[in-house]
Formats: structure tokens, C-alpha cells, sequence
């Protein structure tokens, strides 16, 4: 295996520990789109999966500007050169010039490299360390603002159901919603939706004490999973347990917030794709709606061949008013048979075991 310069370690992987990281962090770094694709295509004309150096602990491209342009769809120089510009800006590349200007790479009798002149990725190797750390803030920061919409969406909905607000307010409090603000924007609007619910109920801001604890275990503990929907639909809490019983095992004992919004990720991670389509199925129907769509995508996720694709159309459906999630759990009821119960359940207790 190729090594890194130096300390004889393996070389970082081209994919999994730089590209990945790297779209994770563009906004971070200040990177767009096309940044971020212009060094997507720079890897790609590194040979093998892991980015490896020469003896002088380079990795040099020396493809033209017209060929990276053609292998990114573009056309021209200029936009080439900008992303040139931004990336060695922010010392991801660098530039080794050759006296003529020109990228061209000379070998010798044996193949080995005697001169190179290109776009230096090495930087990105040097910079693994930084990049990771980065990405462990980023995501720290993502999961406080996804906290923070999910209680948005729970504070929303709860409002919906209360009533006594106009739909003029309720339309612009979804619309800030939508609109991926930052954790500030969303800390304002959670208190701004609080103090419309204590208005409009006479009831003490939820979040601060007993008026919260009593939100968790009704919307977040595993023996509640149906929504308020489902409960007007008169399903029962077995109904739900017996429509989705991979999803009851896998939040089986775990009662508390944190827990139950940890086990439903984790659950989420297992599906191809479905992570951040779970995130925005949070975001758009609050936790316990969100959790039920889960639960009929984890049921039959042997059978969806996009499990991401099909939580994003399930959730669209349910907030356009087509479908409910009490819907789904009648759905599941109906294609439940005696004789399978034994047949399906080792594969779920592989899932719930993973998932532990």
C-alpha cells in the first residue's frame, strides 16, 4: 500500500478521508459547488484509491487546464483558474511551476519520476489532521441546530393543534423554518414560537420545566411512538408496536429524549441515504410523525431499493395533507400475517442488535 511521506503511515484514502470531509466542511471553508468539484475531479486524476506521494512528497497533476475543464463539463479556462486561486488560498493545493509555465511530468528508464510540474495536492494530506478536526466541529454544530428544529417542529406543531393563531403566522413560521436558517435564527424563532404557545394557552413556556418533561414522554419516549393523528384515528399504542416491530425493538428501554433521538439516528444511518432524509423529515413533521415514517421505511427496507428517496416522498406526502401517519400504520396492520412472524424475525434482531 502507498504510504504518506515521512512516518511511513498509510496515505489517507482519496474518497472516504478527504473528499467526504472536504463536502462536509465546504461552508466552512468558504468553498462552492464548483470548489468542491474541481478537486473531486482533481482526485480523480490521481491513480488508485489513496493519495499517495513521491519520494519529494508531491502528488502532482499536471492535466491541462482544457482537460480538468472537460472532465468537470465545462468550458474555458477561467473558471479553472479561479478554482485554482481559491483552493491554494485556503492550502489545499499548490502550485509548482515549471519554468515554461507548463505541466508536463518527465520519468525516467525505470518509470520512476524525475520531474513534475502541476497542481501539488499534498496539502490535502499534510491538512487530514486539520480537516478531520474541522469536520468533528461542524458536525458538533449540526447536531445542535438539528436539535434545534426538531423542537421548532415539535413547538410548531403543537401550535397547529392548539389554535387561536392566524394561518398568516403559521405560514411565515414554517416558511423561516424552511429556510435552513443558522442556530441564532433558530434559537429566535423556538422562542418566539414558546412564547405563542404560553399566549395562546395560558400554559407555561414549554422547555424550562415540568411542562417540557411532560413533552418528552409523550412525544419521545419508545411506548408512545403514534402521533396525535394516529390517536385521533384510534390506533393503539400495540397497533403501532405490532406495525412496526423492528422500529419498537430498536427503542425498546429507552425512554429519555436523547436517547430516543439518538437510537432513531442510529436506525436512520442503517438505511442507504436515509440520514439526512431523516433529519428533514424531523424538521418538516416533528420527531413522533417522523418516527412512524421510519418505522414503514425500516420494515420494508429489504424490498425499497432507494430507502432515502422513498422517507423524502413519504414525508412530502404526509406534509402536503395526502397521507397520514396513522395511514401507515393501518397499511403495515393489514399486511401482517401469523405465518411470517417467525420468518422475519432473526434479520430484525440482526438490525436491533447492529443498531445496540
Amino acid at each position: 500500500m502507498p504510504s504518506a511521506p515521512g512516518n511511513g503511515a498509510l496515505a489517507p484514502h482519496k474518497w472516504r478521508d478527504l473528499m467526504d470531509p472536504l463536502k462536509a466542511c465546504a461552508s466552512a471553508l468558504d468553498l462552492n459547488g464548483t470548489d468542491i468539484h474541481f478537486l473531486d475531479v482533481l482526485l480523480s486524476f490521481v491513480p488508485g484509491d489513496r493519495l499517495a506521494t513521491d519520494a519529494g512528497g508531491r502528488c502532482i497533476v499536471f492535466a491541462a487546464n482544457a482537460t480538468i475543464a472537460a472532465r468537470m463539463g465545462r468550458s474555458g479556462d477561467s473558471t479553472v483558474n479561479r478554482c485554482i486561486r481559491r483552493a491554494e488560498e485556503r492550502g489545499l493545493v499548490r502550485r509548482v511551476l515549471s519554468p515554461n509555465r507548463k505541466r508536463y511530468c518527465r520519468t525516467g528508464r525505470n518509470g520512476e519520476t524525475l520531474r513534475a510540474y502541476g497542481i501539488d495536492l499534498a496539502p490535502l494530506a499534510e491538512n487530514h489532521a486539520r480537516l478531520m478536526a474541522l469536520l468533528a466541529q461542524v458536525e458538533e454544530e449540526n447536531a445542535r441546530t438539528d436539535t434545534l428544529r426538531r423542537d421548532c417542529a415539535e413547538l410548531l406543531a403543537q401550535l397547529k393543534m392548539r389554535g387561536g393563531i392566524c394561518d398568516g403566522t403559521l405560514v411565515d413560521f414554517r416558511r423561516r423554518l424552511r429556510r435552513k436558517p443558522a442556530m441564532a435564527a433558530l434559537t429566535d424563532l423556538r422562542a418566539e414560537l414558546a412564547e405563542c404557545i404560553a399566549t395562546t394557552s395560558g400554559s407555561a413556556i414549554p422547555g424550562d420545566s415540568a411542562d417540557r418533561n411532560e413533552q418528552h414522554i409523550e412525544h419521545h419516549t419508545p411506548n408512545t411512538l403514534e402521533s396525535r393523528k394516529a390517536k385521533d384515528d384510534g390506533l393503539r399504542e400495540e397497533d403501532i408496536e405490532r406495525a412496526f416491530p423492528l422500529l419498537a425493538s430498536l427503542l425498546q428501554g429507552r425512554g429519555h429524549q436523547s436517547d430516543f433521538i439518538h437510537r432513531l439516528d442510529a436506525a436512520a444511518r442503517m438505511l442507504p441515504g436515509a440520514s439526512r432524509a431523516w433529519q428533514r423529515s424531523c424538521s418538516k413533521l416533528g420527531p413522533a410523525s417522523a418516527s412512524i415514517l421510519l418505522g414503514a421505511v425500516l420494515e420494508r427496507h429489504d424490498s425499497i431499493a432507494n430507502p432515502g428517496g422513498y422517507l423524502r416522498t413519504l414525508t412530502d406526502r404526509c406534509e402536503s395533507g395526502e397521507l397520514d401517519p396513522g395511514q401507515l400504520v393501518r397499511t403495515s396492520l393489514g399486511r401482517k400475517r401469523p405465518s411470517r412472524a417467525g420468518g422475519m424475525g432473526a434479520p430484525r434482531e440482526s438490525l436491533a442488535s447492529e443498531t445496540a
